[in-house]
């Protein structure tokens, strides 16, 4: 039903996909927004809805999520599960624009929070990637996972592979 999203597009039968499984809306009436990035709002709350909109119990301890929020039952859910950490103890950033290895984390405590293995990531050798020194410490184990697990196989450059571990995600890569 999106004006943005068209046959051809390589991103078209994902796109179709989220938006027909519930995970993934449009952004404004015939709108997907397939450029635009993707936020942490937005990652958290489709974990959510492929875990079939869970309520839990549990006390939100990010003052910069509003209660009653689009989002925040999501972040509720993601934090209680393990599944987001957050900037800080209080702060999640919930507008902030989702990095590629900030998803690669996300997506990794998620894939163990489900029971799957893991194990894909940990003989792979990212140093063969340009800019894997440029990868947080936290998200090291998260994006050999990626790598390993081919969720992830880096953006072919002049002079080689980059990982590109703090580009921003945009919805049609995250659908």
């Amino acid at each position: 039903p999106f004006d943005d999203v068209r046959r051809g597009d390589w991103f078209y039968d994902d796109v179709r996909y989220v938006y027909e499984t519930g995970l993934m809306n449009g952004t404004a009436n015939r709108i997907f927004a397939p450029s635009i990035s993707t936020t942490r709002a937005m990652i958290v709350t489709i974990l959510w809805r492929l875990e079939g909109s869970p309520v839990v119990n549990f006390a939100m301890r990010f003052r910069d999520v509003v209660e009653n929020a689009w989002y925040s039952e999501a972040v509720r859910w993601a934090a209680a599960n393990g599944i987001v950490t957050g900037y800080s103890e209080n702060a999640f950033g919930p507008n902030d624009n989702i990095t590629r290895e900030q998803l690669a984390a996300i997506l990794h405590r998620y894939a163990k929070y489900k029971g799957l293995d893991v194990s894909a990531g940990e003989d792979t050798n990212i140093l063969s990637f340009n800019d894997a020194l440029t990868v947080s410490e936290y998200a090291i184990p998260a994006m050999q996972w990626a790598c390993g697990s081919g969720m992830v196989n880096g953006i072919a450059q002049k002079g080689g592979m980059l990982l590109a571990p703090r580009d921003t995600t945009t919805r049609a890569q995250t659908a």
